[in-house]
């Protein structure tokens, strides 16, 4: 009894010290579960992301994502990332690389795949999560989250913020924005244009903003509201597809 009467008072004083951090938390929760929830464990989709294919597979707490597209010299590239590692395969026949090399291909892959399955992700133990200020966008009230990155488990991009809008009666996630250091650095706002369930999970196509470098990100609804932000690409996932 004395052990379990500690924890009860730890837990309380957590929370009481923690209001925030808990209620953030929280919101991710909602937003996981309304977008997919548990059928995010045992997800094996395929789509086309412009020129390229990919696989996505969850099973019992192992991944595998992979990319296939052709070259100039019209080989099929394969590249998988899994719990293992990543590989390449040229034509069906494993590559040498670089650590350099398999770091960034590694990374692109994952990315990819990182923002198809936000907010899923924001369950990782990296996660940094605040609340901040709620805010309406086209007239309808969204939580403001702010996501950062622990540096160990963070991956090679950790440094990053996030900022996410989720719906304050849905927790659908319609809005979201990042800064990012690598290739110079910039500031882009996603609009939230299509949703698919795909496998028990919802996949959002977006349009992709682009603000000025150190723009604060808090800012960025009412920039988007007053058509400040300028259009820079669209983000469309084709499933239903096979393998190129």
């Amino acid at each position: 009894m004395k052990n379990i009467f500690g924890v009860i008072i730890l837990t309380f004083f957590i929370n009481a010290c923690n209001p925030s951090e808990q209620s953030a938390y929280k919101v991710i929760q909602n937003a996981i579960e309304f977008h997919g929830g548990e059928a995010y464990d045992s997800l094996n989709v395929q789509f086309q992301f412009r020129d390229k294919f990919y696989s996505l597979r969850h099973a019992g707490g192992s991944f595998q994502y992979e990319r296939i597209f052709r070259d100039s010299t019209d080989s099929e590239i394969n590249d998988i990332l899994n719990n293992s590692g990543f590989k390449r395969l040229i034509d069906g026949e494993k590559v040498d690389l670089s650590a350099k090399d398999s770091a960034a291909y590694a990374n692109s892959v994952n990315s990819v795949h990182y923002f198809a399955l936000l907010p899923y992700n924001l369950k990782d133990e990296a996660v940094i999560a605040h609340n901040k200020e709620d805010v309406l966008i086209k007239g309808k009230p969204y939580k403001t989250i702010e996501v950062k990155f622990k540096q160990e488990g963070g991956g090679t991009d950790y440094e990053d913020v996030f900022m996410f809008w989720f719906n304050a009666n849905t927790y659908d996630m319609d809005y979201f924005a990042y800064s990012y250091e690598t290739e110079g650095g910039g500031v882009r706002f996603r609009e939230s244009i299509n949703k698919e369930k795909v496998e028990g999970v919802i996949f959002q196509d977006y349009n992709n903003y682009k603000a000025e470098k150190g723009t604060d990100l808090a800012s960025l609804p009412a920039m988007f509201e007053k058509g400040e932000l300028e259009l820079l690409s669209k983000i469309e996932l084709e499933f239903d597809v096979e393998a190129l």
